[in-house]
């Protein structure tokens, strides 16, 4: 199993496994930091380098929000805790890919001062 889905799979069974009452309060609380984590996601472009990641953090907020509209407080927040994993994911991702990029576009830059340097390394 991959790194990041061990990872995903470890906080869900840990939000899994704690048995209390979720009530109203509990529920917006972990909707907030839901919808945090989904806009900052965002904000680390995810929509270009993590879309799967990013496009399921939004479905997984807006079942956490249709929870919440129906009051069911528990459902709510699971879906909230799930959809936080899923932008914290998307954002870590994306911030992944970027680092990628920018290490291949340095090694380009590398390698043509060499060969532009007859070389010499």
């Amino acid at each position: 199993m991959s790194t990041p889905r061990l990872l995903f799979a470890t906080a869900l069974a840990a939000s899994c496994s704690i048995a209390m009452a979720v009530d109203r309060d509990d529920a917006q609380l972990e909707l907030a930091q839901a919808a945090t984590a989904v806009q900052a996601a965002e904000r680390d472009d995810a929509m270009r380098h993590a879309p799967a990641d990013l496009d399921e953090a939004h479905a997984t907020l807006a079942a956490a929000e249709r929870a919440a509209d129906a009051r069911e407080w528990e459902e709510a927040a699971w879906f909230a805790k799930r959809a936080k994993v899923c932008g914290d994911l998307a954002s870590a991702r994306s911030r992944q890919r970027r680092a990628e990029a920018a290490t291949d576009e340095l090694q380009r830059s590398v390698d043509a001062l060499r060969s532009g340097n007859g070389g010499v390394r």
